[in-house]
């Protein structure tokens, strides 16, 4: 399975994975990660020697359409359709009202279920012979109508409320997709049931007969029959079956029918009777070949026709070249040519406008913050485009013009900004200024639709934009803290660092609101991805593990405006960190003993409240340092820790020499004996030096030891 694959927007989730000669087709696939993937069904088949239809017995499907077929059989892709023919028989999925219960053909299940309907899953519809080919139809329209008049198009699925057929729809831009999708309205109610065919049913309602199976086989190598023009008509606009005028700057649209496919080289043309010339454009490889004309000034005609047929370089695919002997030189109507007195006054229209883009199917969907909606405005005329014109939107959004101009078809992306939400996207007002039709008429809006086919929903106020700066750490730091670990008290100061995964800018006076009661508020910064904030602890502010309780960062955005995604944040600094102020666990004693009593500290009297210390019998000399010391004991934790400033003393039968005595202290847990570390003094007496450097006595202890 590709990394990259998954499944097709809409219910049908549809995939289509080809692994050597076996093309996969999964039904409602969704990617679960970047190697797993779930699927509601799945078929397969090989498509070198399979036929693209499953097996009725035991219902092996190929696919996973109703009918049983494969995916890729019948698809319209963009590779063959760019070399100008689609030389097999298409797949078509019909509204649903339309289709009968039961399948016939090579079909081995259905979906149909209206008894009112016409046709069944599996049947082969298509266009009779001699159907002459709808006017204005696109270029990709009249490739698909004329494989629909020679090979047909079987019915495989049902959709709701419109009958279309599949076509690898990302592969082709959206102007060509849209313009398909209206050519379908003229194309499908053409097509009849094809007569002979084999049922595994009843029959449908629908096989009327008139059309032509697909063709098998090769053409022979001994066909020496030449191709000849059928019939030639006119289209473009201004003409109307064939009827119309036209003046300077028109372009006329000349198809050629031709009694087999033929392939095109070179660059044919058409000498027409106003001393104009048509140009081939397109239509290699089918039996519809295209030629366009541009009005130019001085040519003029009464009705336009073919002078001269310059077809050198189109053969049929034995080789032979197009016999013109009898080809007709009139198309059907009057198709009057006047660059004498012809003044184009008539403004173009708004035809009709249709909504597409990524998650948008026929014009339904929803969208959100950063999606891009294109809007197609199909004119009646082809138009030219100066200026900047836009739409104005529902939600108060704005599409903005970007291509198109010299067509018919216009192009507007609108890209989804937060805050714009609406039931169903409508244009709200049109800004055409500096659209023009080639006479140089301006648009005629009066009348002009606002609404696209199709309710597109625009949401975003739940939605979450993916690039939105995130919170990957907290950290804490600051006197006393170690890793994050530590223990402050009222007055201390704490520092919390925020990181992002990209640089944030602060506006205004973010904040982080604590466990503690307390609120840390942002000092610096701004412009790179870490952020620092201080909380200085206030009296009553307490938590045995200080945690952020809420982010406050309004006015806090990444480069392009995108506020911070708290979704996941974390709260909780690594280490503990405990805020403790005013505690009743909190005991200060004032100590006053001889040097001695350090060994085993006497009981203290305590200004609030009494710590009791057991007093025993010191197993170290007793030293007289002339004066007590006076010590604070903080119980912090369950221990007691003695913090000495310092005395001026010596033994009991020496006086102190220089310098203060400060014995060198071996703490417990976490405090840190640093502080503590000054040059001893000098005291007679081997004992007291012994008893000062012995790193195994200790000044803190466990209450109630």
């Amino acid at each position: 399975m590709p990394a990259a694959a998954n499944g097709a927007a809409g219910t049908d989730g549809e995939l289509i994975v080809i692994d050597g000669d076996v093309a996969y087709n999964f039904w409602q696939f969704k990617r679960t990660s970047t190697s797993t993937g779930t699927a509601a069904s799945f078929g397969a088949e090989n498509v070198v020697t399979g036929d693209g239809w499953g097996s009725k017995s035991p219902f092996l499907s190929a696919g996973i359409t109703a009918a049983g077929s494969s995916q890729l059989g019948g698809l319209l892709v963009k590779a063959e359709t760019a070399d100008g023919s689609i030389d097999h028989a298409l797949q078509l999925v019909v509204d649903s009202k339309l289709v009968l219960p039961g399948a016939v053909g090579s079909a081995i299940a259905s979906d149909g279920s209206s008894a009112s309907g016409i046709v069944k899953e599996g049947q082969l519809l298509a266009i009779p012979k001699g159907t002459p080919m709808p006017a204005g139809l696109s270029p990709l329209g009249q490739e698909v109508f004329t494989a629909m008049q020679k090979y047909g198009a079987y019915v495989v699925d049902v959709a709701g409320g419109t009958t279309t057929i599949r076509a690898q729809s990302n592969d082709f831009d959206d102007a060509t997709m849209t313009a398909l999708w209206h050519d379908m309205g003229k194309i499908t109610p053409l097509l009849a049931g094809v007569s002979g065919q084999s049922s595994s049913g009843s029959g449908s309602s629908g096989d009327t007969g008139g059309g032509t199976a697909p063709s098998t086989g090769n053409p022979s190598a001994t066909d020496t029959t030449a191709p000849i023009v059928q019939w030639v008509a006119t289209n473009g606009p201004g003409i109307t079956n064939g009827s119309g005028t036209v003046g300077v700057g028109d372009t006329v649209r000349l198809t050629l029918k031709m009694s087999e496919a033929v392939n095109v080289t070179g660059t044919p043309t058409l000498s027409l009777n106003d001393n104009g010339i048509a140009k081939y454009v397109s239509g290699s490889g089918t039996d519809v070949l295209q030629f366009d004309y541009k009005v130019a000034a001085g040519q003029n005609t009464a009705d336009l026709a073919i002078s001269g047929y310059n077809l050198s370089g189109i053969t049929d695919t034995a080789g032979n070249a197009v016999n013109t002997s009898g080809a007709p030189l009139q198309p059907a109507g009057t198709l009057v040519v006047d660059t004498k007195v012809v003044t184009d006054t008539t403004a173009p229209i708004v035809q009709w406008v249709a909504a597409n883009g990524p998650g948008v199917t026929n014009g339904n969907g929803t969208v959100g913050v950063g999606d891009t909606v294109r809007l197609t405005l199909k004119m009646s005329e082809a138009v030219n485009v100066t200026g900047t014109p836009t739409l104005s939107l529902n939600d108060n959004g704005i599409a903005k013009y970007v291509s198109g101009s010299g067509t018919d078809v216009l192009q507007f992306d609108y890209k989804v900004a937060a805050g714009q939400n609406t039931a169903d996207l409508a244009i709200s007002g049109y800004n055409l200024s500096g659209i023009a039709d080639q006479a140089g008429n301006a648009v005629n809006i009066a009348g002009a639709p606002l609404q696209p086919a199709g309710t597109l929903v625009v949401d975003t106020k739940s939605f979450v934009d993916p690039n939105a700066p995130k919170i990957q750490w907290i950290s804490a730091t600051g006197s006393g803290i170690r890793n994050g670990t530590g223990v402050v008290g009222t007055g201390g100061t704490v520092r919390l660092s925020v990181n992002f995964n990209e640089a944030v800018t602060v506006n205004g006076t973010p904040s982080l609101s604590l466990n503690s009661n307390g609120t840390a508020k942002y000092v610096s910064g701004s412009g790179t991805n870490t952020l620092q904030f201080d909380y200085k602890v206030a009296a009553g502010d307490r938590a045995s593990d200080l945690e952020v309780s809420g982010y406050n960062l309004s006015g806090v955005t990444d480069r392009d405006g995108n506020a911070v995604n708290l979704s996941g944040a974390p709260h909780q600094p690594a280490g503990t960190l405990a805020i403790r102020t005013g505690s009743s666990n909190q005991r200060t004693a004032t100590v006053n003993s001889s040097i001695a009593d350090l060994a085993a500290p006497a009981t203290l009297q305590a200004d609030a409240s009494t710590a009791s210390v057991p007093s025993n019998t010191p197993t170290t000399p007793s030293f007289d340092l002339n004066a007590q010391t006076r010590s604070t004991i903080d119980a912090l934790g369950g221990q007691m820790t003695l913090g000495y400033s310092g005395s001026q003393g010596a033994g009991a039968s020496s006086p102190q020499t220089t310098g203060s005595v400060m014995p060198q202290l071996a703490l417990l847990s976490q405090y840190a004996a640093s502080s503590f570390a000054t040059t001893a003094a000098t005291f007679a007496g081997a004992s007291a030096q012994q008893w000062f450097g012995d790193t195994t006595q200790t000044l803190a202890k466990s209450l109630g030891r």
